[in-house]
């Protein structure tokens, strides 16, 4: 019985995701909010993400709670045509994964930078969650306390990685290399 309610879940999720998610130049008035927060978090992780740099000189091998992206969860162009849910549950889980490592390293007196970022992520997540109807990611606080040495460290860590997958969220919903966009950018406007 509950291989079914599964079954029958997840294809109402899978119908219910692809029905706003992004696919070529077709993007639903719902979604528009999101290719526009996605190029704000791009343009405002880069920044702090530099900031971050001269916090620390050093990078570290830091064991996060942040998933990586990976090719099976189907965020090629190609992909995104076809079958769309897969990568958008995906990217939402990790962005609040990020959410609640930025809050974590925000409160670093040495990482305030991180506050910086905040708005702008809760942005891009409120928006994917108007535009995209999702299971709620469960996300479970790291209650490790950090080293006051390691801040520095994790800080950056941190920052940097989000400044990366802010550049494939603004490459899947903005269409394109967000490094390229402008508020004019024909590449940025409904067809």
């Amino acid at each position: 019985m509950d291989s079914c309610f599964g079954t029958f879940v997840a294809i109402f999720f899978i119908f219910a995701a692809a029905s706003c998610a992004p696919t070529g130049s077709n993007l639903h008035d719902a979604c528009e909010d999101v290719k526009n927060s996605s190029l704000a978090l791009n343009r405002v992780a880069r920044i702090v993400s530099m900031e971050a740099q001269t916090i620390s000189k050093y990078t570290a091998d830091i064991n996060s709670e942040v998933e990586w992206m990976k090719s099976t969860d189907m965020c090629d162009p190609k992909s995104l045509k076809q079958e769309s849910a897969r990568c958008i549950v995906k990217m939402f889980n990790v962005l609040t994964r990020y959410r609640s490592e930025v809050e974590k390293v925000s409160r670093f007196e040495i990482c305030s930078v991180a506050n910086k970022v905040k708005p702008a992520l809760s942005k891009m997540l409120d928006d994917m969650n108007r535009c995209v109807k999702h299971p709620q990611a469960i996300i479970t606080e790291d209650t490790r306390t950090v080293e006051r040495n390691e801040q520095p460290l994790l800080c950056r860590y941190t920052l940097e990685r989000l400044f990366s997958f802010s550049i494939l969220t603004a490459r899947v919903f903005a269409l394109g290399d967000p490094a390229l966009h402008t508020e004019s950018s024909t590449q940025c406007t409904r067809a």
